[in-house]
């Protein structure tokens, strides 16, 4: 099958500017060029080798990112109260694994050769998008934080449309700029997120926008609605963005396959009477899509993310129970 031509996009970064890269020669900047070096190296590796290395990376780092480790097992008895604790550690390190994948899946998406991804990764579903596309409508597709999620973007071209991404811009401006120009031509426009009303735009003249507003939100308008059933501060975005484009929302979710031998990304089909009216009701039935996703490889999940931290003033699992403090 023929790779769809990447469509030309005027201004890719949506208005942030590409800066010079021989601004961060500093030695400041050094650690964060080494990573990306060794990143760009090991994205040259077999396949094969690439997956049994990140294995055995991922098995060194649950005991040696002991925050992150704590963090992930907090979540995990949060989300699962019905497992064993030798279960709950089994699915954590299964999980660090995943997330040093993703660090390989990185450097695919980056640097890897033009065939070599298409022939990891199918997607699924792909007669919904179409068919959503063709009533002229909009697309919104539904995501979460997967520890794929970089190589499931990165296949939506597949399907033969443009697409833009929503994303949070890294804290480190070198890191940010580095990943502006690796995910730059695989056939869409990058949004950050602070730029929300330019995707209401995209959506309202037929588009099609990756979003996934799953983490913790505490700003103007969050609600608390369960995840796993675990209170959750939540982000309500979804049933305002139907709302205000009348777009078809359709989930969007990445599976690592279990043999290592690649990846399937599924499209569901549009989401029936959304929105409902209710926003919570709204974010409660994205959460059960979610979890439903999780449920067929939970260590893919990003776990290592602080996302059931409460509002200030009540007990936060992260603190032992102490009270969120304002800031």
């Amino acid at each position: 099958m023929m790779r769809p031509a990447t469509p030309i996009i005027e201004d890719p970064t949506c208005g942030v500017p590409l800066v010079p890269l021989r601004r961060f020669l500093a030695p400041r900047w050094w650690p964060v060029w080494t990573g990306f070096a060794i990143v760009r190296l090991l994205a040259a590796l077999p396949w094969a080798f690439q997956g049994a290395l990140a294995r055995a990376l991922g098995s060194l780092a649950w005991y040696l990112a002991r925050r992150d480790r704590r963090t992930t097992l907090i979540n995990l008895r949060l989300a699962y109260p019905g497992k064993t604790e030798r279960e709950r550690r089994a699915i954590g390190q299964r999980h660090f694994r995943s997330l040093v994948y993703s660090l390989f899946e990185t450097g695919l998406v980056w640097f890897g050769r033009r065939g070599r991804l298409e022939r990891l990764a199918r997607v699924e579903g792909r007669e919904h998008l179409a068919a959503a596309l063709a009533a002229g409508r909009g697309v919104l597709l539904l995501g979460a934080h997967f520890t794929t999620n970089e190589i499931a973007a990165a296949a939506l071209p597949q399907t033969g449309h443009a697409y833009d991404i929503m994303y949070k811009r890294a804290g480190n401006e070198l890191v940010h700029q580095l990943a502006l120009r690796g995910r730059l031509g695989r056939g869409g426009r990058l949004i950050p997120s602070d730029k929300f009303v330019e995707m209401l735009k995209v959506l309202k003249r037929g588009g099609i926008v990756l979003y996934a507003p799953d983490q913790r939100f505490d700003a103007d308008g969050a609600i608390i609605v369960p995840l796993f059933g675990v209170p959750a501060l939540s982000n309500p975005g979804t049933t305002f963005i139907a709302r205000a484009t009348r777009c078809a929302v359709l989930p969007f979710f990445p599976l690592r396959l279990a043999d290592g031998s690649g990846y399937v990304m599924r499209i569901g089909a549009p989401l029936a009477d959304f929105p409902s009216g209710d926003s919570a009701r709204d974010v409660a039935r994205y959460h059960a899509l979610i979890e439903d996703a999780v449920a067929a490889a939970p260590e893919q999940y990003l776990w290592s993310y602080k996302r059931f931290r409460p509002p200030p003033g009540q007990p936060d699992p992260y603190r032992g129970g102490l009270l969120r403090g304002r800031s």
